[in-house]
């Protein structure tokens, strides 16, 4: 938890730095990207045996409900490849999550991990930093704060896993 304050505090610190920089010169860009659905939350490595125990959580931060027919989320066991996440039509409302197990298969503990998610027309709408897990335990990588934030979208913990639950 120190860890984790540290962290925060330390972005929080080099973001006033930077806009501080940027209104002196006046350079300043508050354009964010519109929502799209988001991998919040991966499970790696539960502790025990891996193979259908192995999770991405997604959530829809939208206004809208996301149809997850035709979206594909990437994996890697032998070698790297997608899976579709509902090949019929599987609603997730708006706010919600939706927790995919990888089926029939496991990760590579040993490597870290790339996670994609592609829409329906084969776009890549969300790709993570490297993660690894070598813990064999309930420890995930949450996006922080849940669901992200527009000023610091890539910021993620490795944590006590909050599956279905706002995380932090």
């Amino acid at each position: 938890m120190y860890m984790r304050h540290q962290l925060v505090g330390l972005a929080l610190g080099s973001l006033v730095v930077v806009l501080l920089g940027a209104l002196c010169t006046g350079q300043v860009s508050l354009e964010f990207d519109l929502p799209h659905l988001l991998i919040n939350e991966i499970e790696i490595n539960p502790a025990g045996f891996d193979t259908d125990r192995e999770w991405v959580e997604l959530l829809n931060p939208t206004v809208e409900a996301i149809d997850l027919m035709g979206w594909q989320i990437s994996y890697s066991y032998r070698e790297e490849g997608y899976l579709v996440l509902s090949e019929t039509s599987l609603l997730i409302q708006p706010g919600k999550r939706y927790v995919f197990v990888y089926p029939g298969l496991r990760l590579r503990n040993s490597e870290a991990h790339v996670f994609r998610l592609l829409d329906p027309d084969g776009n890549v709408v969300e790709e993570t930093a490297p993660f690894m897990d070598e813990a064999d335990d309930d420890s995930t990588w949450q996006r922080f704060p849940d669901g992200g934030d527009p000023l610091f979208p890539d910021l993620w913990f490795f944590q006590e896993s909050s599956r279905n639950k706002t995380n932090g």
